[in-house]
C-alpha cells in the first residue's frame, strides 16, 4: 500500500520538528551547564584566593544569565574587598530594585549593601540599610542589631541606640548594662551643653538606676553640681564613686581634693583614700595620692610608710621609686636623694654593666648570646 504525498510530506515536517526541537534543547542543556560552569569556577578561584580572576569569570556568569543573583552579590562582595566600594555599592543597590528576589536573597543583598557603606563610611546609608534589614527579618537580627547600635553610636543617637538595644539584646548581661548607662551619660552630656544641668542630671541618675556601677554618671553628676556652685552635693557624689567602684575612684581624686578644700574639709580626702587603701590594699591609686597628701602635710616618714606598703601591690616598681627619691629631696635629704637616683639610672638603662635582650622575646642576658635560651630563636640578640 503506497502512501499518499500528502501524508509523506506531514511526516516528514514532524520529523523536522522533532529533529529541531532536540537540537534546540540540547543547545539550551549545554547553555545552562556552562553558564553553570562559569560561576562554579568563579567561586573556585574565590577558594583558592585568586580574586582577580574570580572577578573577570563573575563578570562573565553575569554577563551570561542577568539573573544570577547569587554571582551577582559575589562580584559586589568581591569588589568592595579589592577596595572598589562604589563598584560595589552600585551592583548591590541595582539588585535591590529587583521585584523577583527571594526573602533570602533580598536580606543577602541588603546585608551585603550594608557592609559596602560601612565601608565607604558612609554611615547615614548605612544605617537606613540597617534599618530596613530589621524589616526585613525581625527574628535572625542579632548581627544587624549590633551593626545598627554600632553605628548609631557613631552619629551619637544615642537614644535609638538605647532603644535598639532595648529591644534585641541581652539586656541582663553586665556589659550590656554599663554600654545602656553610658548612653543616658551622653544623652545628658548634650544637655548640658545646652546648659541644661537639671535635666541633665535625670539622665545621670537614670544611668545609675541601669548600672549603679557607672563610674562615668558618678563623675558628671558631681562635675553637674560643681557648675551651679553646689560643691557639698558634688563632694557627696563623688564619694559615692570612691566606695561603690572603688577600683574608678582615681578619676575623681583631683576634683574631689580641689573640692574638698574649697569647703575646708581636705581632711575628708585623707580619709577617704586610707580607707580606700585599708579595704584593698592593692589601690595603688588611693596609697599615691595619700602619700602626696603626707608630703605636702609635711609627715615625710608617713609618705615613705606608705610606699612601703605599695611595695607588694602591681605598682611599677620604677613609679615607687620615683616617688620616694622626690619624698627625700622634699625632706632636704639630697645626698641620699641622689644616691637613690643613680642607682635608679644605672639599673634602669644598664649604664654600668650591658644586658643584652632577645628581640623575640625580650630575654636578657649579661652575656652575649646567639641562640635564646628562652624561646631558643637565633642571631635574636643583634650582636
Amino acid at each position: 500500500m503506497t502512501q499518499s504525498p500528502a501524508l509523506e510530506f506531514w511526516l516528514f515536517l514532524i520529523l523536522l520538528a522533532a529533529i529541531g526541537l532536540v537540537v534546540w534543547y540540547s543547545i539550551r542543556i549545554k547553555q545552562r551547564r556552562t553558564k553553570s560552569d562559569v560561576y562554579l569556577e568563579a567561586l573556585e578561584c574565590l577558594v583558592d584566593g585568586q580574586e582577580a580572576l574570580a572577578i573577570q569569570k563573575l563578570k562573565e556568569a553575569v554577563r551570561e544569565d542577568s539573573e544570577n543573583v547569587p554571582a551577582y552579590l559575589r562580584l559586589g562582595d568581591v569588589l568592595r574587598k579589592k577596595g572598589m566600594v562604589k563598584h560595589a555599592i552600585r551592583i548591590h543597590k541595582d539588585l535591590t530594585f529587583r521585584g523577583n528576589l527571594t526573602p533570602e536573597l533580598k536580606q543577602k543583598v541588603y546585608e551585603s549593601l550594608l557592609q559596602d557603606y560601612e565601608a565607604a563610611q558612609d554611615v547615614d546609608h548605612a544605617i537606613q540599610v540597617a534599618r530596613k534589614l530589621l524589616q526585613l527579618n525581625k527574628k535572625n537580627s542579632q548581627w544587624v542589631v549590633q551593626k545598627l547600635v554600632g553605628l548609631l553610636e557613631r552619629k551619637g543617637e544615642w537614644a535609638e541606640a538605647l532603644e535598639m538595644t532595648r529591644k534585641y539584646l541581652d539586656t541582663g548581661t553586665d556589659a550590656v548594662k554599663h554600654r545602656m548607662a553610658l548612653y543616658h551619660v551622653f544623652q545628658g552630656l548634650e544637655l548640658v551643653k545646652q546648659d541644661r544641668g537639671k535635666d541633665a542630671r535625670v539622665k545621670f541618675k537614670e544611668a545609675l538606676k541601669v548600672d549603679p556601677n557607672c563610674a562615668a554618671a558618678y563623675y558628671y553628676l558631681g562635675k553637674s553640681y560643681v557648675e551651679e556652685d553646689r560643691l557639698e552635693d558634688a563632694i557627696r557624689e563623688w564619694k559615692k564613686l570612691c566606695y561603690t567602684v572603688p577600683s574608678r575612684a582615681y578619676i575623681v581624686f583631683g576634683d574631689l581634693e580641689k573640692a574638698c578644700f574649697e569647703q575646708g574639709i581636705f581632711n575628708e580626702v585623707e580619709k577617704i583614700y586610707l580607707e580606700l587603701l585599708n579595704v584593698n590594699s592593692g589601690n595603688y591609686k588611693a596609697g599615691l595620692s595619700l602619700a602626696e597628701i603626707y608630703v605636702k602635710k609635711g609627715d615625710f616618714d608617713a609618705a615613705l610608710d606608705i610606699l612601703e606598703r605599695l611595695s607588694d601591690t602591681e605598682v611599677d616598681p620604677d613609679l615607687l621609686q620615683a616617688y620616694r627619691v622626690r619624698i627625700l629631696f622634699s625632706r632636704g635629704q639630697y645626698k641620699q636623694a641622689a644616691t637613690q637616683a643613680v642607682e635608679f639610672f644605672e639599673k634602669k638603662f644598664h649604664l654600668t654593666t650591658p644586658v643584652f635582650e632577645c628581640q623575640v622575646c625580650h630575654f636578657e642576658s649579661r652575656e652575649p648570646l646567639w641562640v635564646c635560651p628562652q624561646c631558643k630563636s637565633i642571631g635574636s640578640f643583634n650582636l
